[in-house]
Order: C-alpha cells, then sequence, then structure tokens
C-alpha cells in the first residue's frame, strides 16, 4: 500500500496534530434552525432536507456509462457471453426501434436505452472481438 508523503501540503505547511484538529471542527458553527428561503438567497446554505424534482430528468431511461447495452435474458449464466454488435446510441442520436435478441448495441453515456434492452456492461469489462462481435463477462448484474 502507498503511503502518503508530505507533498499534499502547501509549502511551508505542516500537518495538524488530531488534538488540533479537532478543536477545528468544534469551532465549527452548528446549524441552530431550519429556515425557508428563494433559490436566489440560498447560496452558502445546506438544505435540511432531500429535494426531489416534480418530474423525471431526464424523462427517458438512458446510460450513465459508455459500454454495451443487451437484453438481460440474452445472456449466459455460466460463462462469457458474445454478442453481434448491432449499431450506437449516443446522446442525441439514439437507435430508433427495438433491436433483435442476441445482439448488443454500443451505446455512450445519456443516450436513450434501446427498447427492450435493460442492462449496459461498462466498456472497459468487455473486449472487441476480430469478427466485431463483443464479449460480455459472466456474473455482472
Amino acid at each position: 500500500m502507498a503511503q502518503l508523503g508530505g507533498d499534499l501540503l502547501a509549502p511551508g505547511e505542516r500537518a495538524l496534530r488530531v488534538d488540533e484538529a479537532a478543536q477545528l471542527l468544534l469551532s465549527i458553527p452548528c446549524v441552530g434552525g431550519v429556515e425557508t428561503v428563494a433559490l436566489t438567497e440560498a447560496e452558502g446554505r445546506v438544505l435540511a432536507e432531500p429535494l426531489f424534482a416534480p418530474i423525471d430528468l431526464p424523462s427517458f431511461d438512458n446510460s450513465a456509462v459508455d459500454g454495451y447495452a443487451v437484453k438481460f435474458a440474452d445472456l449466459a449464466v455460466e460463462s462469457e457471453t458474445t454478442l453481434r454488435l448491432e449499431a450506437r446510441a449516443a446522446a442525441g442520436h439514439p437507435f430508433g426501434g427495438a433491436p433483435p435478441d442476441g445482439c448488443a448495441v454500443r451505446i455512450f453515456t445519456g443516450a436513450v436505452m434501446p427498447e427492450g434492452m435493460d442492462t449496459v456492461f461498462m466498456q472497459e469489462d468487455c473486449r472487441i472481438l476480430e469478427t466485431g462481435a463483443v464479449a460480455l463477462p459472466h456474473g455482472l448484474k
């Protein structure tokens, strides 16, 4: 395991002793109450309770990573799965329609999930084969 060195400190700085760090933490003022303010007055404040949007944004299922969208039902349970690459879907350029069973769609962060596909493998977990198909490891959920 790598050891942290003094290079994390600014030149001329020293690490705080535990009692100094504790004193510093105890000097931070506590929140004395909760109040409702306009958004324009909220700078520098902290939310006192969770805030939820009244609608889903975006309004569609999308990929949180670059990778390969597939149908979970097409995956082998005990071994690597190889699927033909059907197409690609990028943010602002969705794959139109429903891809056929037994294929994968190259998908990028923010892209609309292709119809019927419910699983995305991160690109770092996959291999592109010489045939152009994609190999997906088993065991990912």
